[in-house]
């Protein structure tokens, strides 16, 4: 049971990485202060995912 839920949280990880990494690149790159709030959406939302993952 124990290496299922582990699975379960590498597979969750996996894309989460590259969610939050894709995010950091979009910050650096974008001007654009018309994505500031949904950006602080998809941190806000990471965030969660990341406390229910622990």
């Amino acid at each position: 049971m124990a290496q299922i839920e582990s699975e379960k949280l590498t597979e969750l990880r996996d894309p989460l990485f590259v969610i939050s990494t894709s995010l950091k690149i979009i910050k650096h790159q974008s001007a654009d202060e018309k994505l500031n709030p949904e950006i602080k959406r998809i941190e806000t939302a990471l965030n969660k995912i990341e406390r229910i993952m622990q």
